[in-house]
This record gives C-alpha cells, sequence and structure tokens, in this order.
C-alpha cells in the first residue's frame, strides 16, 4: 500500500518486502527529514477478531454491543438481497 502526500509518502508491505527480505509487516516512511524503516513484525495484530470471538463464548460486549453486529448482519443480508448479477462480455 502507498499513501503520497505533498510532504513525504508512507510504504506498507505487509506479507513480503520484496528483494530485500521475505517477511511482511514493514513500513516504509519518506519525508524531508529523510527515509525511515520499521519492522513491525509482532507490534500489530487484528485485536477485534479475538475480542469478537470470546464475545461470542463470554457473551460479552467488549469487540463491539451486540446492536452493532446485529445491524451489521441486517445491512450484509439487505445488500445481498439487493445485489445484482453482472455477467462480462469477455
Amino acid at each position: 500500500m502507498f499513501i503520497t502526500g505533498t510532504k513525504g509518502t508512507i510504504e506498507v508491505r505487509k506479507y513480503i518486502d520484496v528483494a530485500r527480505e521475505e517477511t511482511g509487516d514493514h513500513l516504509y516512511l519518506v519525508t524531508a527529514e529523510g527515509e525511515k524503516h520499521y519492522s513491525l513484525a509482532g507490534e500489530v495484530g487484528f485485536p477485534f477478531f479475538g475480542e469478537m470471538i470470546k464475545d461470542c463464548i463470554n457473551r460479552t460486549e467488549h469487540a463491539m454491543t451486540q446492536e452493532h453486529i446485529f445491524k451489521a448482519q441486517e445491512l450484509c443480508l439487505k445488500a445481498q438481497e439487493q445485489a445484482m448479477v453482472i455477467q462480462s462480455s469477455i
């Protein structure tokens, strides 16, 4: 992922650092002050999913409220119901 701004860029190499390492979770920051590389392996993650699973098991509401989850499920079902199949001529 690349984010380009007027004063610098940010590049995220989530799964592989091409031509350097076979590991992921790298962030490159380029500004007027110079370039910086951050190895973020083990530093970031997806805590929401673990919290959601624990909520289901423990009947708690730490990841999000049940009201929020039910609304999200409702919207997904409505979107699926209203979806149109588009066929390509290729």
